[in-house]
């Protein structure tokens, strides 16, 4: 069963998507429809293809057979940096930041990266002084994600959740259109993760942004999302509203358990 598409112009589509490894079909003819100001979840037990599909999404790998397309931009074979430039942000499940630069350098680092792949000039690295223009967006993105008090600090004392602010700072201070977290709480405490999902919520909200995530966490899932997909074996098998997915038969067979998951 999959509940059809509800309002909203579409954003990020893949149709038709399959992801071959030796000996092993990944993803299996699935479609995706990320309508404009959604926050999509995509779940499934491990191995369903979640993690493919994120990849073949933001450009990290291209699909065997289908297509993506971004704002009716076909960028089936275009690489992740150049989504990055047309408004693609990105996390990961283990956060990828600098760990022997501060935190503030690595959202320079961030920005300037941005403006070199446009091909806007930028300083010669971090020994030069940043532009007014750039300090500005770090010190209101690190407010933002909580992080001003931590500016200075070696990226690698940081703790694992701050960390993952980090990671999520950089990708703000790109202003994306679509954000996309792989596994944004993975590895969290219960304070921790409370405390990712809240932020999470606000940036959607102060900033109207379109979220694509993947995660494990159903209260993180069923807090978040307005629309839900449910991957299983590599194929797309439910899509619709949190409420839909949470009561669907297969869904608590397959993924849930056999008790509704209440959010």
């Amino acid at each position: 069963m999959t509940a059809a598409r509800q309002g909203g112009t579409p954003l990020l589509v893949a149709t038709k998507i399959v992801k071959d490894y030796p000996s092993v079909k990944v993803l299996k003819d699935v479609d995706v429809s990320v309508a404009e100001g959604d926050t999509f979840a995509v779940i499934g037990p491990n191995g369903a293809g979640k993690t493919t599909l994120f990849k073949v999404l933001s450009g990290e790998v291209f699909a065997d057979r289908g297509t993506v397309t971004f704002k009716d931009l076909d960028v089936t074979r275009m690489p992740e940096w150049k989504r990055v430039r047309l408004g693609f942000g990105r996390s990961f499940q283990v956060a990828r930041v600098f760990p022997d630069l501060t935190t503030d350098e690595n959202v320079v680092i961030a920005i300037e990266a941005y403006h070199r792949n446009a091909g806007q000039p930028v300083t010669r690295g971090l020994a030069c002084k940043p532009s007014r223009e750039t300090r500005d967006i770090v010190e209101d993105t690190l407010l933002e994600v909580g992080l001003i008090d931590k500016r200075h600090e070696i990226a690698r004392l940081l703790s694992h959740g701050d960390k993952k602010r980090l990671e999520l700072a950089m990708s703000l201070a790109l202003r994306p259109r679509v954000l996309m977290l792989d596994e944004p709480t993975a590895g969290m405490s219960p304070s921790d993760r409370r405390a990712a999902t809240e932020l999470i919520a606000a940036i959607k909200e102060r900033h109207g942004m379109t979220i694509v995530l993947t995660e494990h966490d159903m209260e993180v899932v069923f807090g978040l999302a307005s629309r839900v997909a449910v991957l299983h074996q590599g194929a797309m098998v439910v899509t619709g509203t949190p409420a839909q997915v949470r009561d669907d038969p297969m869904v608590r067979e397959i993924y849930l358990g056999s008790e509704p998951v209440h959010a």
